[in-house]
């Protein structure tokens, strides 16, 4: 996975992307994307950043849009996450997930909020 962004986590190297909840605020529909990698600085530890696309527009018959992979809000959510940062990477990918799988849709719904104030652009 690449970070073009540079929230901390290796512009190189693997890392894995997986959608894992389709949630609904106020009428919008979201697939929250979770995307787990190595920290550059510390290549034996795993952090997390959220990745929000917007469903609405998704038309399942037309070409994907080259840019469509861009589109969507990030934001990183290490610091929330609780894991043994020196365990074994296997031990820490599952301690990520599961506490991804832990969070309601008010949660998902306050991190797409703090992301879109932080990426400045709102949803049209």
């Amino acid at each position: 996975m690449s970070d073009e962004q540079g929230q901390g986590h290796e512009e190189e190297g693997f890392g894995v992307a997986l959608g894992f909840r389709i949630f609904d605020v106020e009428g919008e529909l979201y697939m929250a994307e979770a995307e787990v990698s190595a920290y550059v600085d510390d290549p034996n530890a795993l952090g997390a950043t959220l990745v929000f696309h917007p469903l609405s527009e998704l038309d399942p018959t037309s070409v994907p849009d080259e840019d469509e992979d861009e589109t969507g809000w990030r934001i990183d959510v290490d610091e929330e996450l609780t894991r043994d940062e020196g365990a074994p990477m296997r031990e820490q990918f599952q301690a990520i997930l599961r506490q991804l799988a832990g969070l309601s849709e008010a949660d998902l719904a306050s991190y797409l909020r703090q992301a879109q104030e932080e990426s400045g652009i709102e949803e049209e």
